[in-house]
C-alpha cells in the first residue's frame, strides 16, 4: 500500500509536540496542505525540531540509520514500542534494541498540541491556498537557510486542478526517507535539488523575516516536471521552435526522470505539439539538440 507519513514539530526542552497523520507523502506535501499550514505556523512562532516521519523506519532495520537523540525523539512523537514489535522479529536481539526502548519510553511523555485551526486562521486559509513564502526557513542546527520567496519562484507549479501550487520545502527537507520519490514520481524540474531530501530531518528549524549573521542561504528547489512545465508554459511561453521557456531570460525549461531509488535520468527540453484542440508536451533529450 505504500509508506504513510506523519508531520511532526517538537520542542525537546518542553516535551511538547504537534503530530499530524498526513497519509502518503505526495498527498500532503503541498503549500495548501493543512499540515504544511500547521508546521509553518508553529515555525513562525518559535524554533521547533521538524520531522516528516515515515512508518518505514520500523521495517528492514531502517532504525540503524538514526542515531541522534533528537531524531529518536522525533520518531517517538509518532511511533511507539508496539509499532516496532509488530514489524520486527526477534526484537530484543537487534543491535538497535536500546533505541526502540528509548522511543517507546519517550512516546508516552509528550504533551501533544494541535494548531490546525489557528494555522488556517493565521494564513487566511479560507481564502488563500498557500502559506506565505516570505522570509527564511532557517536551520539552526546546520546554520543554513532557504529564501522562501526564491524557493517559491523556482518551484511554483500548476497542479491538476489548474491552480498555482508548490511542493513545500519543509516536508522534503525533513522526511525520513522514500517520500521525495513519491512526490516527484512523474519526474522533476532540472533545477530541483533532490539531493537535499531528508538532510534536515530532525533539525531545529524556524521561519523568520530576518537572517542572522553567519547563516548560509542555500540553493533549494523541488518541482514536479509536469506541473512545473505547465507553469512555465503559462508564465513564460514558448520559443519559435515550440520549446517551453524556463524563465524570462529565454532559457529553455529542462526536466528529467527520477527513479524510485532517487537517481536522476537524462535531461530533456519540452516541446509543445498542438493538434486541433489537443496540446501535448513532448520531452526532447538535450543531447539531441
Amino acid at each position: 500500500m505504500g509508506q504513510t507519513f506523519y508531520a511532526c514539530a517538537y520542542d525537546i526542552e518542553n516535551k511538547t509536540c504537534c503530530v499530524m497523520n498526513v497519509d502518503k507523502f505526495h498527498a500532503n506535501c503541498y503549500c495548501y496542505s493543512g499540515a504544511v499550514f500547521s508546521i509553518h505556523y508553529l515555525l513562525r512562532q518559535k524554533p521547533y525540531h521538524v520531522m516528516w516521519g515515515g512508518v518505514y523506519v520500523a521495517i528492514d532495520d531502517n532504525l540503524e540509520h538514526f542515531s541522534r537523540t533528537e531524531d529518536l525523539l522525533g520518531i517517538s512523537t509518532y511511533m511507539d514500542y508496539e509499532d516496532f514489535e509488530r514489524n520486527i522479529d526477534d526484537l530484543p536481539g537487534k543491535s538497535y534494541y536500546d533505541k526502540i526502548k528509548f522511543i517507546g519510553e519517550n512516546n508516552k511523555l509528550w504533551n501533544r498540541i494541535q494548531v490546525w485551526d489557528d494555522a488556517i486562521k493565521y494564513f487566511d486559509g479560507a481564502h488563500e491556498h498557500a502559506v506565505k513564502y516570505t522570509g527564511y526557513l532557517i536551520n539552526h542546527t546546520k546554520k543554513k537557510a532557504v529564501d522562501l520567496a526564491d524557493y517559491s519562484k523556482r518551484s511554483a507549479s500548476i497542479d491538476q486542478t489548474g491552480i498555482i501550487s508548490t511542493i513545500d520545502a519543509a516536508p522534503v527537507l525533513t522526511e525520513t526517507g522514500g517520500g521525495t520519490q513519491m512526490a516527484l514520481f512523474n519526474g522533476l524540474s532540472a533545477e530541483s535539488t533532490e539531493a537535499l531530501s531528508g538532510t534536515w530531518c530532525g533539525d531545529l528549524l524556524e521561519i523568520s523575516d530576518e537572517l542572522s549573521e553567519g547563516y548560509e542561504t542555500i540553493n533549494c528547489c523541488f518541482a514536479d516536471v509536469q506541473e512545473r512545465t505547465k507553469y512555465c508554459y503559462r508564465t513564460f511561453g514558448i520559443n519559435e521552435q515550440g520549446y517551453v521557456l524556463g524563465g524570462e531570460n529565454g532559457k529553455l525549461f529542462e526536466g528529467a526522470a527520477l527513479s524510485v531509488r532517487g537517481k536522476r535520468g537524462l535531461t530533456s527540453y519540452v516541446q509543445v505539439e498542438v493538434e486541433g484542440n489537443m496540446m501535448r508536451f513532448m520531452p526532447v533529450p538535450v543531447q539531441a539538440q
